[in-house]
């Protein structure tokens, strides 16, 4: 009777010690995205660039947020979209920052629609259509759908004005 209750016990151990290490895993699984990245690293290389652009480390902001927007993050796809109209650290290329701004719009967001029109207004019309193309492509390389981004409507507490966000998907 003893043995047994020892061998039970045992198989009770065993079995527990095997729950908590699967559920463990899988937890840890929810933790990366589908390119096999963690979630705290995806965060922290916009989080990083946006620091360095507020430092007024362009070199750092735009190796950053190049980085970070080649992963999909909306925001990171703003900023520099930011620093390529407006010349932060460089010379502006407008090209760039209008396909940039573009791509990051699958998000929206009040003050990003914002930027857009202002932009929007400033842009000959045959530059914005000579620049389709060359933004569809960015939006399959780097776009919610291709960067596996899961975007959903939100509203903020005691606001009617509904915006777009997007955000990773994690494993």
């Amino acid at each position: 009777n003893v043995r047994r209750r020892e061998a039970m016990k045992l198989k009770q151990a065993v079995f527990l010690m095997i729950s908590v290490s699967a559920f463990s895993t899988t937890l840890q699984a929810r933790d990366r995205t589908i390119e096999d990245m963690w979630k705290d690293d995806y965060l922290a290389i916009v989080k990083d660039g946006v620091r360095a652009l507020k430092d007024k480390d362009f070199d750092t902001a735009l190796a950053k947020l190049t980085e970070s927007a080649h992963t999909g993050n909306k925001e990171a796809q703003y900023y520099l979209a930011q620093m390529y109209l407006y010349g932060w650290g460089m010379e502006p290329d407008y090209q760039k920052g209008w396909v940039w701004l573009n791509v990051a719009l699958e998000q929206k967001r009040r003050k990003w629609e914002q930027t857009y029109r202002e932009i929007d207004s400033a842009l000959p019309e045959d530059f914005k259509l000579g620049m389709k193309p060359k933004v569809d492509e960015y939006i399959s390389l780097y776009g919610a759908e291709a960067k596996d981004l899961k975007c959903f409507r939100y509203k903020e507490i005691g606001s009617n004005i509904k915006e777009i966000i997007c955000e990773k998907r994690y494993y």
